[in-house]
């Protein structure tokens, strides 16, 4: 495995949720605060953030945050939808 791949792997859905909460709007210097204390690309921060958003463990700890992420995407690019 990469030490790219390595890096994602060990960002949970519970670090990327709570890093979404700390910083909720784009202001500022967000994209350089994803790649220091995330160590990933704003690109695959919004991915990310978005499994998390739809995932069982993302809906039951932040129902209403979740959704929020969740209505910013349009279904028909949203990940995992076909």
């Amino acid at each position: 495995m990469s030490v790219a791949a390595d890096r994602i792997a060990d960002v949970d859905p519970a670090r990327i949720r709570a890093f979404k909460e700390r910083n909720p709007s784009w202001r500022g210097n967000k994209e350089t605060r994803i790649r220091e204390e995330l160590g990933l690309s704003p690109a695959r921060y919004v991915v990310l953030l978005e499994r998390a958003a739809a995932s069982l463990e993302g809906m039951q700890a932040d129902p209403l945050g979740a959704r929020r992420v969740l209505d910013f995407t349009p279904p028909r690019i949203r990940w995992g939808s076909q």
